[in-house]
C-alpha cells in the first residue's frame, strides 16, 4: 500500500506492507457444567467477587467469556496454550462467538479466533 497520496505520484510514496506473516488459531469447544471453577485469577484481570469465586456452570462460563474475553484495546494481550501440545503463543483475540441450543439439556458451543503476534502499543 503506497502512502501518502502525493502530487509527484510514486516518487514520494512510502510503501507499507499491510499484510504480514500470520498464524491464527480457531478453537471450538462445548461448555459444560463443572464442579469447580474453570477460571483462575492472576490478581489483575478477574474479580472473584463479581463471579462469587466460581465460574463453573455453563451459563457462568458463557457470561465470563462475553464480559472478560473481549479485546477492548491494544493494551490487552493474551496467551493461548493448546492443551498438552506444547503450542503456546501471545497475541490478540480476534473473535469470540457463543451459540446456545437445545432446551434440556441446554448446550453452549464456544468458538475463539486468536491471532498470534507481539502486541505493540504506545503508552503515555
Amino acid at each position: 500500500m503506497p502512502l501518502p497520496q502525493a502530487i509527484l505520484g510514486d516518487a514520494e510514496n512510502v510503501l507499507v506492507k499491510a499484510e504480514g506473516n500470520s498464524i491464527r488459531f480457531s478453537v471450538s469447544w462445548v461448555l459444560h457444567d463443572d464442579d469447580t471453577s474453570v477460571v483462575t485469577s492472576d490478581g489483575h484481570t478477574i474479580s472473584s467477587s463479581k463471579y462469587d469465586s466460581s465460574v463453573g456452570l455453563a451459563d457462568e462460563q458463557a457470561r465470563f467469556l462475553t464480559e472478560e474475553m473481549q479485546c477492548k484495546g491494544v493494551e490487552y494481550k493474551y496467551q493461548i496454550i493448546i492443551g498438552n501440545t506444547g503450542i503456546s503463543r501471545y497475541g490478540l483475540i480476534e473473535k469470540l462467538s457463543l451459540q446456545k441450543s437445545g432446551s434440556t439439556p441446554v448446550t453452549w458451543k464456544a468458538t475463539l479466533q486468536f491471532i498470534a503476534g507481539d502486541v505493540v502499543s504506545i503508552e503515555n
